[in-house]
């Protein structure tokens, strides 16, 4: 391109600085533009301020082809300069600049694969947003196949097998890599990153023989390759994959060699680069038992990502920003640290990681690829509340239990308080903004693509990811416009907990399960269970026996399932609850455990009405976590409550008819007033109509989870909802009860929770969720559910009614007794807020209305009576 030949010498600068006003005066918007390039690529680290002002210092925008080349040169030369530099954000801003600038009116004479789609969507890999990297890659792979170029095949190829990688996609990764070999001349240097890649990727499925084998051709072709632009990074990329091999053969000499090699051929200016293999050298170091000399392998890599870190010194706060590798370079420290027996500063190198993952997440744009970096954090997380207990047990110093309970609370659905925040900030926005619009459009697309292609049993189309990356693009605008919508604040979790309320948290590890126990006044008890994944795989066993696989084992045995259930009490309450109701924060596996469900007493009794379940000691609600908790107490509440139910009895195209659910319809209505939708008339149509207005939303229908990636749908008379089609929409329900089967049920993703219906409806701005975490049994549901609306009109929020309507339910008379095992009646759980919900009472809910009525009326009646007669005979007397 015309920017990479130097129009002006840097001495032009030193001798004339007058030269820029001159063509400034002349009108040489290009020349301008070309020289301060030029400028700033002799000493880009300390000219990139100079070069990053180029555009708010033009007088003008381009009017020509030329001066629009020059231009779009800006923006990806500014992408460059930045990531050459280590800054591998604004590098990312300035190339997408350079994607919009160009995709907005194409520029001729422009090779935008190599110098804008190419470094854009290998920095989306860099940062760890691999979705948006396979789009851009997918792009260019396009473009290079229509050109029939060969070398930009292989080079687009290369780049999607580094993706596919990371997303641990290995036998994508590995076809993508031979695909590149088969395009790639032989002997070039882009054939020798193909080999490095696949070695890699060989290394990382712990096939080593093949590794070794494509790690020592690589270094091989790129040692003897007629040297290009990039030959010599990639070198430097091959001798550490060098290294980790030799590190997985547990030859450390061998690794630290080749780490060496990687930084002697890389070039000075690579900053980012050449902390990466600090960071390996370091962790070989620790490998070997020599933290000291690790400890300053890790500063070093500090020092090059934090101007002005001191070693020995804890990093400040502000100087960080969102990079993997500053995030690997404070683990490292912290675990040379803790070898060296300095647990407390360990802890707070730890806990700067996590600051540096939250300021990362606000640059990722998908959900999955939030929810994939969260559950790659879980590792980091448990290693801190190990130390921070550690440190709590030997000091007693209750700071440290504040420290384990921010964790795990970082820990927990991070991705769900992003869009809960969100959606709540969106809400209170009163603005005609076009971007807004075009943001509810763009969503409303990409719905209606997401749609059909789960309706097909397909991957998204082209148009789909198109839409999709231009939507980031637009966040990107509205972060600088409304950063409230993405720079949340955390709450004080204590003064906002209701009186009376405690609240159990778990975090569920590997090794161990931390148990923490609060209310408003404070951090009460915090345990450590040893053998993590055992405890967890207990409650899969218990769960999966008597609950999901149906009633058969509970019913064949029930006293089996009563000393399960006091064993698990044992291990995870041990004491009563000591509030009036209770919040319990799962982790795991044990969000599937109805906590309900479990007795407080080892002696068995046949009369499964006596058991003494948990249930009768407090009503006990869920939250994904207490941020995500607090959250939806702020929704603003209306001051009557209409319900919108949806019943399906007779089934729908490939369902099964669910009969109940007209009992459960005649309780509900029975119960409370508003608009039922019954068999047919439950249509989208009316669905989508009811999400702008219903505040309490009741749904009788099939719910399902579908296809690979478990999309949460609701099965309406005349075909499918997905709950992604929310997007765009306003949808702020008080309550939202779903009383299909397993609708609380899902898959589970470390770190985020289950990914349920119920969640999703979280997620989507309801406040509060009443869900099934089995299949739930079809009279039971319709008993409770109706029981549950009836003591809603009083109730001092949708937990204590449901907690009321179960207890009912096992004090009632039944003509079978073993529909009071806890089968029946423990399936349903709230989420949600702790307000009351004021919904409109059926008139016919019960006769004692008809005599406030006729009361009411005879009083109207006898005071109007009264009147008359009074001013009458006032009348007369005058």
């Amino acid at each position: 391109m015309t920017w990479l030949c130097c129009v002006y010498a840097n001495a032009l600068f030193a001798q004339d600085t007058s030269v820029l006003r001159k063509l400034q005066q002349a009108d040489n918007l290009e020349e301008w533009l070309y020289a301060r390039m030029d400028y700033a690529a002799e000493d880009p680290a300390h000219r990139l301020t100079f070069l990053m002002a180029t555009q708010s210092a033009a007088w003008r925008f381009p009017r020509n082809n030329h001066e629009r080349l020059a231009w779009l040169d800006l923006h990806t030369y500014q992408g460059y300069y930045q990531l050459y530099t280590g800054h591998i954000i604004p590098s990312i801003q300035a190339y997408e600049a350079a994607y919009r600038y160009y995709y907005d009116d194409p520029v001729p004479d422009t090779d935008v694969l190599e110098f804008v789609l190419m470094p854009l969507g290998n920095n989306y890999t860099r940062l760890g947003d691999y979705e948006r990297a396979q789009f851009i890659h997918d792009k260019s792979l396009r473009i290079a196949r229509e050109r029939n170029d060969a070398r930009a095949i292989a080079g687009a190829c290369s780049n999607l097998a580094v993706a596919a990688q990371m997303l641990e996609q290995f036998d994508e990764a590995k076809r993508y890599a031979w695909s590149g070999l088969q395009s790639a001349p032989p002997g070039s240097s882009i054939a020798g990153l193909l080999h490095a890649t696949l070695a890699d990727v060989y290394h990382e499925t712990k096939q080593q023989d093949s590794a070794r084998y494509h790690v020592k051709k690589a270094i091989s072709i790129l040692s003897n390759a007629r040297k290009e632009e990039n030959t010599h990074y990639w070198l430097s990329s091959a001798s550490q994959v060098a290294g980790n091999v030799a590190a997985t053969d547990q030859r450390p000499q061998e690794a630290l060699r080749a780490y060496r090699q990687a930084l002697y051929v890389l070039d000075a200016g690579r900053k980012r680069e050449r902390a990466r293999l600090l960071v390996k050298a370091g962790n070989i170091y620790l490998q070997m038992k020599q933290p000291a000399v690790a400890v300053r392998q890790f500063e070093q890599a500090l020092g090059l990502m934090l101007p002005g870190y001191k070693n020995s010194q804890l990093p400040d706060s502000s100087s960080l920003y969102g990079e993997f590798m500053l995030i690997d370079a404070l683990e490292g420290k912290a675990r040379a640290l803790v070898e060296q027996g300095d647990k407390q500063q360990a802890l707070q190198y730890l806990l700067l990681t996590f600051a540096v993952e939250r300021k990362l997440r606000r640059e990722f744009f998908s959900r999955s690829t939030r929810m994939l970096h969260q559950q790659q954090s879980r590792i980091l997380a448990e290693t801190a509340m190990e130390l921070a207990y550690d440190l709590y047990n030997s000091t007693g110093n209750n700071q440290y239990a504040h420290t384990l309970l921010d964790i795990s609370e970082m820990s927990k659905s991070q991705t769900l308080m992003e869009e809960l925040w969100t959606n709540l900030q969106y809400s209170r926005l009163q603005s005609s903004d076009s971007l807004l619009a075009r943001q509810r459009r763009l969503m409303q697309a990409m719905a209606y693509y997401e749609r059909e292609a789960a309706l097909a049993g397909q991957a998204a189309k082209s148009e789909a990811k198109e839409v999709a990356y231009e939507l980031s693009l637009l966040q990107e605008k509205l972060k600088v416009k409304y950063p409230m919508l993405y720079q949340r604040s955390r709450q004080d979790v204590f003064s906002q907990l209701p009186e009376g309320t405690a609240v159990k948290s778990f975090f569920a590890g590997e090794r161990y399960i931390f148990i923490i126990d609060l209310d408003r006044k404070g951090i009460h008890r915090v345990q450590r269970l040893d053998s993590g994944a055992v405890i967890q795989r207990q409650v899969k066993d218990f769960v999966s026996t008597y609950f999901r696989n149906g009633p058969q084992a509970m019913i064949n045995v029930p006293s089996d399932y009563y000393q399960a259930a006091w064993r698990l009490y044992q291990q995870l309450w041990q004491r009563p609850v000591t509030g009036k109701r209770c919040l319990v924060v799962p982790d795991g596996w044990l969000g599937y455990l109805p906590f309900d469900a479990l007795v407080t007493d080892s002696i068995y009794s046949p009369n499964i009405a006596r058991w003494p379940y948990l249930l009768h000691h407090a009503p006990i609600g869920l939250a994904y976590s207490l941020e995500t908790w607090l959250q939806q107490q702020q929704q603003p509440a209306p001051q009557q409550a209409n319900l919108t139910g949806f019943f399906i009895a007779q089934g729908t195209a490939g369902r099964p008819p669910i009969p109940a659910v007209q009992k459960e319809y005649e309780a509900v209505s029975a119960a409370v007033g508003g608009q039922f939708f019954r068999e047919k008339e439950a249509s989208l149509a009316n669905l989508r109509k009811a999400f702008a207005s219903a505040a309490v939303l009741h749904l009788g229908t099939h719910a399902a989870l579908q296809g690979k990636q478990d999309l949460p749908l609701l099965e309406l008379a005349d075909g499918q909802f997905f709950l992604f089609e929310l997007y765009g929409l306003q949808f702020h329900p008080r309550l939202v009860v779903l009383s299909a089967c397993r609708t609380g049920d899902g898959m589970l993703a470390e770190g985020e929770g289950i990914i349920s219906l119920a969640r999703e409806f979280a997620a989507s701005g309801a406040g509060g969720i009443v869900a099934g975490l089995w299949n739930v049994h079809d009279a039971a549901a319709a008993g409770i559910t109706g029981t549950f609306y009836r003591h809603l009109q009083h109730a001092e929020s949708p937990l204590a009614a449901l907690h009321d309507a179960k207890k009912d339910w096992l004090r009632s008379a039944h003509d079978n007794q073993l529909l009071k095992l806890p089968y029946y009646w423990a399936s349903l759980t709230y989420a949600g807020h702790h307000h009351p919900v004021a919904i409109i009472v059926a008139k016919n809910n019960s006769k004692w209305m008809y005599w406030l009525e006729a009361l009411l009326l005879s009083l109207l009646a006898g005071g109007l009576t009264w009147w008359y007669v009074f001013y009458r005979q006032r009348y007369a007397d005058n």
